[in-house]
C-alpha cells in the first residue's frame, strides 16, 4: 500500500478499502473462504459446536510479550478451549482510527496470523470500519470463534471451591 496511514476512505467500501483488505488482511489470513469476498462464510460443522465472541481494547497496543492482535486470537481460542472445543474458524472485525499507521496494522494482523497458525484455526469472515480521528484509541478488534467440542463437561460451572 502506498499510503502510510489509515484514511477515512479505507472504511468507505470503495477502491481504497479493497486495497487495504487485499494487501494487508487477505495477505495474512489467506484461505479460500476469505478469498471469496462474501459477507458471510458457509461452514460445514458436525457435532457439538462451541461459539464465543469477544472485543479487545488495550493500551498500549503493542506490549512486552504480545499485542492486541495476538491477544484477540488467543483470547477467543481460550474461550473455546474452556468449553472443551478445538478452534475451527474465527471472524475478525476491526474498528480503526483515522491516522492509524499502516505499518502498525500490518504488524498486528501478522501477529494474529501467527497465533492462528499455532492453534490451527482460520479467519473466514470479517469487517473493517474506519472512524474519524479522536473517536477511537487506535484500533479495536472484535472476534467470534467456532470450535468443535472434543471434550464434553468442561465448564466454569463445574469448578469446585
Amino acid at each position: 500500500m502506498k499510503e502510510q496511514y489509515i484514511q477515512l476512505s479505507h472504511g468507505g467500501g470503495g477502491e481504497e478499502m479493497g486495497r487495504l483488505i487485499k494487501d494487508i488482511i487477505f495477505t495474512a489470513f489467506d484461505n479460500p473462504l476469505l478469498q471469496r469476498e462474501e459477507d458471510a462464510a458457509v461452514l460445514n460443522l458436525s457435532g457439538e459446536t462451541a461459539f464465543t465472541t469477544d472485543s479487545f481494547t488495550v493500551s498500549p497496543l503493542i506490549f512486552k510479550g504480545g499485542d492486541i492482535g495476538k491477544l484477540a486470537v488467543a483470547g477467543t481460542v481460550n474461550d473455546l478451549a474452556m468449553m472443551g472445543a478445538k478452534p475451527h474458524s474465527l471472524s475478525c472485525s476491526f474498528i480503526i482510527e483515522e491516522g492509524f499507521s499502516m505499518e502498525n496494522l500490518k504488524t498486528l494482523v501478522q501477529s494474529m496470523a501467527r497465533e492462528l497458525q499455532v492453534c490451527g484455526a482460520r479467519v473466514v469472515c470479517g469487517d473493517t470500519k474506519v472512524v474519524p480521528r479522536g473517536c477511537a484509541d487506535g484500533i479495536y478488534i472484535n472476534t467470534a470463534g467456532l470450535g468443535q467440542v472434543v471434550k464434553t463437561g468442561i465448564s466454569a460451572h463445574n469448578l469446585q471451591r
